[in-house]
């Protein structure tokens, strides 16, 4: 159970009957005991949908409308996207927490991730992690409102398309500790530039009270703005990562087996660990997350990075798969022109014909084009030994390619899933890459039934 009765009957001021034990907004994945709500959106309005949830089980509906053919188990309110965030900031002010909160461009839903692996370590039941990449003004509010009461510490995604999201999503969960990824030219198509995404993301430093943290990439142009605001708003401890020279720092990386071994100086200390995935990205983004869960719990440095190498990247953001020989690279979930460049690059390390399999990288604005055409030089200086796109965009990637290299251009990831199945051989190690819309895991699943 996640909200009483009377806790119900509380937040909306109304006699509530019935305890609700989840929220959805789908009514097809609603269920007994879940409280639907009707939310309002730009082309499906939920509240026509409202008795098909019921039929699927779900306990009580919010509405802020009349729905005729259904009277019972309905909370009546003026506005349901307020109602979810009047459930939100109910469970934020029952639950006792300490809040991290993660954005960036790249490597925000994976630094999330690992800071939960790690903390879950030492507190295996008191911390909590949105779900999935619930990180908008809609699945942000959702996972504070389930929040689990006891959680010692909470760890948010947050994401945004506009400047002013993200301040709008710490009014919800005010986080006690930031962390920015990355800033870079993702989602540049809704921005004027990326000095305009940098600001956007420092949004996550503008809270009531001063941070007890704020950790921010070194090796970015963006370190010294985020630096000095984050030093204008009084927090407490400033940390840099990366590459530079940083207060967590890589010194080393080798590669060991399938493991990346890396000496880093954390705060002062020399750190050995292992990092079990293929992105080097992630290397950087794994001193975000010791310093993060470090900060939030006071658990020793060296203690949290031994427990790094037990963590790997799932959801296509870098998953392995090996399979008759062959090895397949599931990074399909999105792309960018600097997420892609560091994946091809990753690529390199591995023995055997080395093979790209790209779809378009989306919302890179005006510059798309010249975006996908600067990969070329990647694909020469990293050792791609063959390149399977599709999609307009990708395309201007292809044309650019030394004749060797091409193996394919297709309109679409179905066509292109067709024709690389016949052409791979073991020993490959392929890489899938592309935004979520181009559905390049068709490339992965085609593949995995053909072997």
């Amino acid at each position: 159970m996640i909200f009483s009765k009377k806790e119900l009957s509380e937040i909306f001021n109304q006699k509530i009957e019935k305890n609700i034990n989840d929220i959805c907004i789908d009514s097809r994945e609603a269920k007994p005991g879940d409280l639907f709500i009707a939310l309002e959106g730009e082309n499906v309005d939920g509240h026509n949908f409202v008795k098909s949830a019921f039929e699927n089980g779900a306990s009580l509906s919010l509405v802020q409308r009349e729905i005729y053919d259904c009277t019972e188990d309905l909370i009546k309110v003026d506005s349901t996207y307020q109602g979810l965030l009047d459930l939100a900031k109910y469970t934020v002010s029952q639950t006792n927490a300490k809040y991290i909160g993660v954005t960036g461009s790249i490597g925000k839903t994976t630094t999330k991730n690992l800071i939960h692996h790690l903390l879950s370590k030492f507190f295996p039941n008191e911390i909590y992690v949105t779900k999935k990449n619930f990180n908008s003004k809609i699945g942000l509010p959702i996972c504070a409102a389930c929040m689990n009461r006891n959680t010692k510490i909470g760890i948010f995604e947050m994401g945004m398309g506009e400047i002013g999201d993200i301040k709008n999503l710490i009014k919800i969960v005010e986080p006690n500790i930031s962390v920015i990824t990355h800033i870079c030219e993702t989602h540049l198509e809704f921005f004027n530039s990326v000095w305009d995404i940098a600001k956007a993301k420092s949004e996550i430093m503008e809270t009531k009270i001063p941070q007890d943290a704020v950790i921010i990439p070194a090796d970015s142009a963006y370190t010294d703005f985020l630096k000095n605001k984050a030093k204008n708003l009084g927090a407490k401890n400033i940390c840099t990562f990366g590459f530079s020279k940083s207060d967590a720092q890589i010194i080393s990386q080798k590669q060991s087996a399938d493991k990346m071994e890396v000496v880093a100086d954390i705060l002062g200390r020399k750190i050995h660990y292992c990092v079990n995935c293929h992105n080097d990205s992630v290397i950087p983004n794994s001193l975000a997350a010791i310093l993060a869960a470090h900060a939030a719990s006071g658990i020793d440095i060296q203690d949290l990075a031994n427990e790094v190498e037990n963590f790997s990247s799932t959801n296509r953001r870098g998953e392995i798969f090996e399979k008759n020989g062959i090895t397949i690279i599931d990074d399909s979930y999105n792309a960018c022109y600097t997420s892609t460049r560091s994946a091809i690059k990753s690529l390199s390390k591995y023995s055997g014909r080395k093979i790209l399999a790209i779809g378009d990288m989306k919302e890179l604005g005006k510059d798309s084009r010249l975006f996908h055409e600067n990969l070329s030089p990647s694909i020469d200086k990293f050792g791609v030994d063959l390149v399977f796109a599709c999609g307009e965009l990708a395309k201007y990637l292809f044309e650019n390619l030394r004749e060797e290299k091409c193996g394919g251009w297709y309109e679409n990831s179905q066509k292109l899933s067709e024709d690389i199945v016949s052409k791979i051989q073991s020993g490959d190690k392929i890489l899938v890459k592309g935004s979520n819309s181009m559905k390049m895991n068709k490339i992965v699943e085609a593949i995995n039934n053909a072997l």
